[in-house]
């Protein structure tokens, strides 16, 4: 990717001219080919120029950002994400470690993604690594589906989940430890933020540092200055004492 063709897809004109004349004046070997306003747009134009690279407006109208890379199957372009909105959408872009700029974006923002973009393409060209887009698609179509599972990531590939199949994760430093039904686990180099992040929304609750639970898999919940919530493997995870109240309101709505 020494010379980046790339695409703006945005609905609002004004961010469209603002991130091209950013691009032209302060980032060297990108060429902005086109841009589009609508995903139909962005999707023909796509399919027609070829790009390396999309910036892709996460909030449009009709159809959102995520809608377009669901068109294609096999998303071969890098994809930079632009947004304005701190959502859910957003949670699931920093745990796949997707690139993203939260507008409005500094140059150096925007120098500093295209130079994260740049050496992850290179790396996966190199080790034929799967793509976090990939993973991240995956994630956000299964999240949303009544039988959610989550993909993660690992040296050898994916392993794809059903989440109520998860028991709790706990924390290792910079990696989680995640333990299953079926009593088996599994390291991922994720921290325990990044699952809390984007699990906190299908009844998963931090009740400590380093623990995260499943609540469908809590059997009971042992009083004490913080408790203990007995899971359905038979482990007893020490509940902090400034976590103890919102997680006994949160755990009475079962």
């Amino acid at each position: 990717m020494s010379d980046i063709k790339a695409i703006i897809v945005d609905d609002e004109q004004h961010c469209i001219d603002a991130l091209q004349t950013m691009l032209l004046k302060k980032c060297p070997g990108v060429n902005v080919i086109g841009s589009a306003k609508s995903v139909r747009e962005a999707k023909e134009l796509i399919d027609e120029l070829q790009p390396d690279l999309v910036f892709l407006d996460v909030e449009m109208p009709y159809q959102n950002g995520f809608e377009l890379l669901k068109l294609f199957d096999k998303v071969f372009f890098e994809v930079i994400f632009t947004t304005a909105y701190e959502q859910y959408a957003l949670k699931a872009i920093k745990f796949n470690a997707l690139d993203y700029l939260l507008k409005p974006f500094s140059v150096k923002e925007l120098q500093d993604a295209l130079e994260k973009c740049r050496e992850k393409h290179l790396q996966r060209q190199k080790d034929n690594s799967v793509s976090p887009l990939d993973v991240f698609m995956q994630n956000m179509k299964t999240l949303q589906q009544t039988h959610k599972k989550i993909a993660l990531p690992t040296i050898n590939g994916l392993v794809f989940m059903p989440v109520q199949n998860i028991v709790r994760c706990e924390s290792t430093g910079n990696y989680t430890k995640i333990f299953f039904t079926d009593k088996k686990n599994l390291m991922v180099s994720r921290p325990l933020k990044e699952f809390e992040e984007l699990l906190t929304d299908v009844d998963f609750f931090r009740v400590h540092n380093s623990h995260l639970i499943n609540l469908q898999q809590m059997q009971s919940y042992i009083q004490g200055e913080g408790g203990f919530a007995l899971m359905s493997d038979g482990t007893q995870v020490e509940v902090s004492r400034r976590r103890k109240a919102d997680f006994l309101k949160r755990a009475m709505q079962f």
